[in-house]
């Protein structure tokens, strides 16, 4: 019989327990392995060109920035281009929810690598919902008048179909290489989610709801959600 750990546990609760416990070592074995195919991934493409943003936030807002000056003094970038274009009225609420997240988990980030957000809509927009939202701590820029989201496949018919994208690019020899992106749709950046993985570990599951719960609604947004999203984010309201 498996050695119970905690007040009142029953033996059924604890045999259970322990069989869990067996797969989720291997999901932390798996998720290893691929971070460190991923890390052995061959080089990159060279960026095409000397891409220039502007700052969307702070004393800077604005002012021209080049993605090489965006690395500090790190030889790693770490990017995410979230869902607000030009001519939305909110920016994406789960690309909001990920940017809370790491609003707050840039600063031990970047010790070891550089970290910063982008979004298409134009720098004082940016601006305005971070201040809205609280964001303090995270560099923000503006692609307004860049090519970067269309190259890097952020957007699909125009500037204002956006997605959710994080990339990874790389310094080396004086030049800038994409290192990584999730290809994936944007329930891969899961791993990277505090809210749903939270939720993971509760009785009652993931709610049933396409996007977490905040207090805005964006119009535009739900225009690029699938019709089941739709629907599922209407009974959730």
């Amino acid at each position: 019989m498996a050695q119970r750990l905690y007040p009142n546990e029953s033996g059924e609760y604890r045999e259970a327990r322990d069989r869990l416990l067996k797969e989720e070592q291997a999901l932390v074995d798996k998720v290893k392995a691929i971070a460190a195919m991923r890390r052995n991934l061959p080089r990159g493409g060279e960026v095409k060109e000397y891409y220039v943003f502007q700052w969307a936030s702070g004393e800077k807002l604005g002012k021209a920035v080049k993605l090489s000056e965006l690395f500090g003094d790190k030889d790693t970038l770490l990017i995410y281009s979230f869902m607000y274009g030009p001519n939305w009225d909110k920016p994406c609420l789960s690309c909001t929810s990920l940017m809370d997240g790491f609003d707050r988990a840039w600063q031990p980030v970047t010790r070891d690598a550089a970290f910063v957000a982008i979004a298409k809509a134009q720098p004082e927009h940016i601006d305005d919902w971070a201040k809205y939202r609280g964001w303090s701590q995270l560099p923000l820029v503006s692609g307004y008048k860049s090519t970067f989201q269309a190259d890097y496949r952020c957007q699909v018919d125009g500037d204002d179909d956006q997605r959710g994208k994080l990339m990874v690019f790389r310094r080396q020899d004086e030049k800038t290489f994409h290192f990584w992106e999730n290809e994936l749709d944007s329930n891969f950046l899961d791993t990277v989610w505090p809210y749903w993985n939270l939720m993971d570990f509760t009785p009652e599951g993931r709610p049933d709801r396409p996007v977490p719960p905040l207090d805005f609604q964006s119009k535009t947004a739900e225009r690029y959600m699938s019709a089941s999203d739709r629907t599922a984010l209407a009974r959730a309201r």
